[in-house]
């Protein structure tokens, strides 16, 4: 990749960022407010980006593409779960290692990987990623669930009807079926998709807004969780490809949703069962500003 491109593509969105930052600080915007961004973020227009990724051309090295993401996903997950339940803070309080495992094993795919794929490798790249967030809503429902709740009974429901699940389940109807959408169906979408890139940037800048910059700053401990998140992560998945005759495309996606900071939806889940969701926010905070020097270098692997 040019590195210019990656330069442009990445100050883009922390332009985006300074742009949630400044609104939420001058109350353009509230807490209220961004949480209902949200919603619209994870209820609509993700969805459909999700979905119009699907509208193209059947080939069958795409699905063949697809099912190696998803494959891949699957093997870093294992791999990320068992570093975070074998080797790192193990000796920590129950509700802070539920924080601890999460920021190593999940990453904000969602709300900042989607719009960094769909800026640099297009409505291909959101294709593929969208088989990664079928692996990582299963994990998120199932071991995050049990991580911060401590109990084992998966909520399957929410797991396999979430918005982005059933448009992904709608995509695979069209793309393997080669339904045809209408056109003012498929332009509408495709507009409103098209929201989720400046749309999941301004609510990141405003989250990061609302923490206390001065205490997650001055957190040791949320630098080496973002250092594990941000370069750890991706980049044990760069050398593991590097043994696989995987088509590098698969790769570039699986990496690339690695690189992403902290999920967001985690530090949602530590406020739901109020596991240390102070924490939580900081290592948001931390890894998402990090990620703006990290994610130029790990994609100038790629």
């Amino acid at each position: 990749m040019d590195f210019i491109i990656i330069f442009d593509q990445v100050s883009t969105l922390l332009i985006l960022l300074l742009a949630g930052f400044i609104t939420k600080r001058v109350g353009i915007i509230n807490d209220a407010v961004n949480k209902k961004l949200s919603e619209l973020l994870l209820m609509v227009t993700s969805p459909l980006l999700i979905f119009t990724s699907f509208l193209m051309e059947y080939e069958a090295e795409k699905l063949i593409n697809a099912l190696y993401v998803i494959g891949l996903g699957v093997v870093t997950f294992v791999i990320s779960i068992f570093a975070a339940e074998k080797i790192f803070f193990t000796k920590q309080p129950q509700a802070k290692r539920a924080v601890i495992k999460s920021a190593i094993v999940f990453s904000n795919c969602g709300f900042m990987g989607f719009p960094l794929v769909d800026s640099i490798f297009g409505q291909e790249g959101v294709f593929y990623a969208s088989m990664y967030l079928i692996v990582f809503n299963i994990v998120m429902w199932t071991y995050g669930m049990v991580i911060f709740s401590g109990k084992s009974d998966f909520n399957i429901k929410k797991m396999l009807t979430t918005p982005a699940m059933v448009a992904v389940y709608l995509g695979i109807i069209v793309f393997l079926f080669q339904i045809n959408v209408p056109f003012p169906i498929k332009n509408a979408a495709q507009m409103i998709g098209n929201m989720t890139t400046p749309l999941s940037m301004i609510i990141i800048g405003a989250i990061i807004e609302s923490a206390n910059l001065k205490d997650a700053l001055s957190d040791l401990q949320a630098y080496v969780l973002s250092a594990m998140r941000l370069l750890l992560m991706p980049l044990l998945a760069y050398f593991l490809v590097m043994f696989i005759d995987i088509p590098k495309i698969a790769s570039d996606i699986c990496i690339v949703v690695l690189a992403m900071p902290m999920s967001v939806n985690a530090a949602v889940f530590a406020e739901r069962f109020e596991a240390e969701p102070l924490f939580a926010s900081e290592v948001v905070t931390v890894s998402t500003l990090l990620s703006m020097l990290t994610i130029p270098i790990i994609l100038r692997l790629l």
